[in-house]
């Protein structure tokens, strides 16, 4: 763990004139560079329709939804692999059936699709269906120390959980972080998105005090109808930054209009704490499709975006150069 002071010049969410335009513009380019994506398990025909707009190489997560089996995730490991991507699956505590189970599931992933890294959730479910209770549980199984892992990426929560306090959560994410490091594996952070830069902001510089090194990937909703988002928002237990969807104009039509999350991009790259939020990316939920959020995505890595003047934001370019 490595201490370090944080140097505010300005309170969290100051809007992003704070940096000169060439250099916010460079930043989200760079940040756009460095994204990951997620798919579900049983729609290959989304990775297919966006594959040539995703960079080679990039991180394409995959959900644990409880419909799908074990050959659904193998399979969709191996597709994405095969497309010459890096399958990332999610592996949720309280869904496995068993130790046997894990130590298998992780060894046909890492044999069928040379997986490496996963997400390790405890997943939705109120009881386990098997021996694990949550995610540190399942960290702490042998059959976690045995698989073939090189990086495990953990839940990070910018605007809280609403079953644990925020003490509570650092404290879980302190010891899962420390038993993954004894394990010799790479720990990173994956957050939950939200819509707002402002409690992002203060959750990076909070981390950061703990932990200078540890990648983290925030995450943004991709281009999507409000309606959608805030769905979306209801079922991941999103809180108050989910106003934030409708305060940018008039509410009734905004509801009828399409969202993109380039209001916290450049809030985030364009603060004065942007150096010390390093080494830091962008993890896109896809909720209005992958393609979608792929075009917009690749629009802004390419630099085809237009900083506003008068309020946060850019305007993105998505037409074929």
């Amino acid at each position: 763990m490595s201490e370090r002071p944080l140097r505010a010049e300005a309170g969290p969410g100051a809007r992003a004139a704070r940096a000169a335009p060439e250099q916010l513009h460079g930043r989200i380019v760079a940040l756009a560079r460095n994204g990951s994506y997620e798919i579900a398990a049983g729609e290959p025909d989304t990775l297919d329709a966006a594959a040539e707009m995703l960079p080679p190489g990039c991180e394409i997560s995959i959900t644990w939804l409880p419909k799908d089996d074990d050959v659904t995730r193998i399979t969709a490991a191996r597709r994405i692999r095969e497309r010459g991507f890096v399958p990332v699956p999610h592996i949720a505590a309280r869904m496995v059936e068993s130790e046997a189970n894990l130590a298998s599931l992780l060894g046909r992933l890492s044999d069928a699709a040379g997986v490496g890294k996963i997400l390790a959730i405890s997943g939705d479910a109120r009881h386990s269906h098997g021996p694990f209770a949550d995610s540190s549980a399942m960290i702490a199984s042998h059959a976690f120390a045995e698989a073939r892992l090189e990086e495990v990426a953990l839940g990070g929560y910018p605007e809280g959980h609403p079953g644990l306090d925020r003490g509570e959560l650092n404290h879980i994410l302190d010891a899962k972080i420390a038993k993954l490091r004894e394990l010799a594996i790479r720990p990173s952070i994956v957050t939950q998105f939200c819509f707002d830069a402002k409690p992002i902001e203060w959750w990076l510089q909070d981390f950061r005090q703990r932990y200078e090194e540890v990648p983290v990937r925030i995450g943004l909703a991709g281009p999507a109808g409000v309606r959608t988002l805030m769905r979306y928002a209801r079922i991941c237990g999103i809180g108050p930054s989910a106003k934030a969807l409708v305060s940018r104009g008039a509410s009734i039509a905004r509801l009828l209009m399409e969202s993109t999350p380039d209001p916290i991009i450049t809030d985030l790259a364009g603060s004065p704490n942007y150096q010390s939020f390093k080494p830091v990316g962008f993890h896109f939920f896809p909720f209005g499709g992958l393609e979608r959020t792929a075009e917009w995505v690749t629009a802004i890595a390419a630099g085809r975006f237009r900083l506003r003047s008068s309020e946060s934001g850019f305007a993105a370019d998505i037409a074929k150069p």
